[in-house]
């Protein structure tokens, strides 16, 4: 008899889900494919059978016209948004309605989602405005030295890789990205090339290649409730261990002064003195805001730690990988990109920060490689506040919002000849063609990247 209760309460609760997917945008008269009950529409995502990027273009593909139209994220009613203007709203004009990314209020239960990538609101404001002046143009400048004295490391490896038969690039900028971030962040040689490295147990701790991780992080992002009321955790303990062990030996070496590299480490210790974070609130429909503050504590520093070595290192290594494969690809950009290369080193006897000013279309292969493969392929908002798009709809706080950056980079009405590589589209003339909120590597708004310090 309670077997029987069990399963009728289960097909009910199921019945009753798929009635209020198969309704929630068809009642709003918003075009939609037809969700399958529990998996509306990202079977294939939730699967681990195609990535995020991949189910939502299949789904633009079916709605090539709409501005906008209606999907379910699991169970969650989900506005896919693929036009510019749309787009602008989101991100940029009516950004205080979309501040959060998805389940951003869930942050506080995982010490590596207390970062600044996962944060939200407030809580997300104040910490980028602290942490933001460590990417001003000043700063990078100071620091440039170390990223030259680790290439001067890279062409020593790539003397040592050229004498075999067959080199992996991917792994080589790994190491290359790995070995600038230990420097320029965390003010210590990261020996990438030493197997008991700590940034290399770092990052195969974040980065798990696996399915269940896959899993994890798709079942923590569509119910999240179910997720951590499980006890389950996305990111390992060990993490946490490997930064507090790292950063207690960095502390210790710098005898818990200012070292004067005023590097990350440096903004940290200043803060773990200072106790708190102060600064300004997000701003409110009025466009008023008021003065916050934020303790800080351990688990905010190892939380923003995480983030900086994981954002810088896996979206660096990526996109020098990619660009590489390109350019392999494709031997007329390559042969422009060396002559362009070579004449640089004809005038400057080292590379200088200004490099990047002085090597246009080295520059513009970059921003080509990252439109093709954008590091996100697909920008996650939530709605934190019940908001209005000027066409009538309504959406309610707590609906997702995506955004289909991959797809629309490849889109011919923005690109001409969208899956081709070619990094003239972005120099002179054609650069300025560029239609606002269909370029989005960085994302747009004031999320996007803190990482970005001017268009390269």
């Amino acid at each position: 008899m309670f077997v029987a209760l069990s399963i009728l309460a289960c097909a009910a609760f199921i019945y009753y889900v798929y009635r209020k997917q198969f309704s929630y945008w068809r009642t709003r008269n918003i075009p939609h494919p037809t969700p399958i009950p529990l998996l509306g529409n990202y079977k294939d995502y939730i699967f681990i059978k195609k990535t995020l990027y991949e189910t939502v273009s299949d789904m633009c593909k079916k709605f090539p016209n709409e501005p906008y139209f209606g999907a379910v994220f699991g169970t969650e009613p989900t506005l896919i948004v693929q036009d510019p203007e749309y787009i602008k709203l989101v991100l940029i004009k009516d950004f205080s309605y979309f501040n959060s990314r998805e389940i951003a209020r869930y942050m506080d239960h995982e010490v590596v989602t207390k970062g600044l990538f996962f944060a939200h609101g407030d809580k997300w404001k104040i910490v980028r405005q602290n942490f933001a002046p460590l990417f001003s143009i000043a700063k990078m400048k100071s620091m440039f030295y170390l990223i030259e004295e680790c290439t001067e490391v890279l062409n020593n490896t790539l003397d040592k890789e050229l004498q075999s038969t067959q080199t992996e690039v991917t792994r080589l900028m790994a190491g290359f990205t790995m070995d600038c971030i230990g420097s320029c962040v965390f003010g210590v040689k990261a020996e990438v090339g030493n197997e008991n490295n700590i940034f290399r147990h770092i990052g195969e701790a974040i980065f798990q290649n696996s399915s269940f991780m896959s899993f994890k992080l798709i079942v923590r992002s569509i119910w999240p409730a179910i997720f951590y009321g499980l006890g389950l955790k996305v990111f390992p303990k060990q993490i946490t261990e490997l930064f507090s062990s790292l950063l207690k030996t960095i502390f210790e070496q710098r005898q818990y002064k200012d070292s004067g590299r005023n590097d990350f480490v440096d903004l940290m210790l200043s803060l773990k003195q200072n106790q708190y974070l102060y600064g300004e609130s997000i701003a409110d429909k009025n466009g008023e805001t008021r003065n916050i503050k934020q303790k800080v504590d351990d688990e905010l520093l190892y939380g923003q730690s995480t983030v900086f070595f994981g954002a810088g290192y896996e979206t660096s290594s990526s996109t020098l990988a990619h660009t590489l494969f390109e350019l392999a690809k494709n031997t007329k950009a390559q042969e422009k990109a060396i002559a362009e290369v070579d004449n640089y080193f004809k005038k400057n006897e080292k590379l200088t920060y200004e490099c990047v000013q002085e090597t246009p279309y080295l520059s513009a292969c970059f921003n080509e490689t990252m439109r093709l493969y954008p590091v996100l392929g697909v920008l996650t908002r939530e709605v934190v506040e019940d908001y209005k798009f000027p066409s009538g709809l309504v959406l309610e706080k707590g609906v997702r919002v995506h955004i289909p950056v991959f797809n629309i980079h490849r889109k011919p009405e923005y690109f001409t000849d969208p899956e081709s590589y070619r990094p003239e589209r972005f120099l002179g003339e054609e650069r300025e063609k560029i239609k606002p909120c269909t370029y989005m590597p960085y994302g747009e708004g004031p999320r996007y990247c803190i990482g970005k310090t001017h268009n390269i």
